[in-house]
C-alpha cells in the first residue's frame, strides 16, 4: 500500500493533533486545554506538571532534537474575584533555552496590556539550569545563600526591550540593560503627551525631554 495517498476532509474534530515528519518525530502539535503537551527537551518532560491546568489552547513547535522551540497559545478564565482574564502569546525560543521573542496580549478586570518583547537568555541549556536550581533548593537551607546562588544561576535572563501599550493607556518603548532595568523610556501618555526619559540602574530619571 502506498504511503503517498492523499485524502480530503471537509471537517475534522480532534482534541489534539500532532504533525510529524517521515520518521514520526512531532514537529507541531495543535491542542485544546485538556490536552496540553509537556515542556519537552530532547523528548523529555523537563517541567512535570507545568501549565497542565492552564486555561489555554494553541500550537507548539518542535525542532529536530525533539525540543519545544516556540508556540502560539491563547485562552481565558476567571481570576480569584471572578473577573474575566484573557491572554494570547506568540513566542520563539533560543536553541535549548526559553523564549527570546514574544508578542502578547493580556486583559484582566478590564485592564489591558499588549505588545512585543525581546529577551536575553544564557548559553547554558534550560534542562541544566533547572537541574541546578533543584540542587540548590535541596542542598542549601539558608534562604540568603539560596537567593544569591539562584541570582547567579539565572544571570543572563532579562527582558531587553518592549514596545506596546501598558495598563495605564500609555503607548511606550522601553530599552533595558543586561539586568532588565529600564534605561530609556519613550512614552505617549493617555493624554497624547510625548516624553523621553533616561534612567540609571536604580530606576532614577537622569534626563528627560521635554524638561520639567
Amino acid at each position: 500500500m502506498s504511503n503517498n495517498k492523499k485524502e480530503s476532509f471537509k471537517e475534522i474534530n480532534v482534541e489534539r493533533l500532532n504533525i510529524v515528519d517521515p520518521a514520526g518525530k512531532v514537529k507541531m502539535s495543535l491542542f485544546n486545554q485538556d490536552n496540553i503537551p509537556p515542556v519537552l527537551m530532547e523528548g523529555e518532560d523537563i517541567l512535570p506538571g507545568h501549565r497542565q491546568k492552564d486555561p489555554i489552547s494553541g500550537i507548539l513547535f518542535y525542532n529536530q532534537h525533539d525540543d519545544e522551540c516556540g508556540g502560539l497559545i491563547y485562552g481565558n478564565g476567571k481570576d480569584g474575584n471572578g473577573n474575566e482574564t484573557v491572554s494570547a502569546s506568540l513566542t520563539f525560543d533560543q536553541f535549548k533555552q526559553d523564549q527570546v521573542m514574544q508578542m502578547r496580549y493580556v486583559e484582566e478586570n478590564e485592564e489591558r496590556h499588549y505588545g512585543f518583547s525581546i529577551f536575553d537568555r544564557p548559553s547554558t541549556p534550560l534542562p541544566e539550569l533547572i537541574k541546578e536550581y533543584e540542587n540548590i533548593q535541596t542542598r542549601d537551607n539558608n534562604t540568603g545563600n539560596q537567593q544569591e546562588k539562584l541570582a547567579e544561576l539565572f544571570k543572563g535572563n532579562a527582558e531587553r526591550a518592549f514596545m506596546g501599550k501598558n495598563n495605564n493607556g500609555e503607548v511606550t518603548v522601553h530599552l533595558n540593560d543586561q539586568n532588565g532595568n529600564q534605561r530609556i523610556r519613550m512614552v505617549i501618555d493617555e493624554h497624547d503627551v510625548p516624553k523621553l526619559e533616561f534612567l540609571n540602574a536604580q530606576g532614577e530619571v537622569t534626563f528627560k525631554l521635554p524638561p520639567e
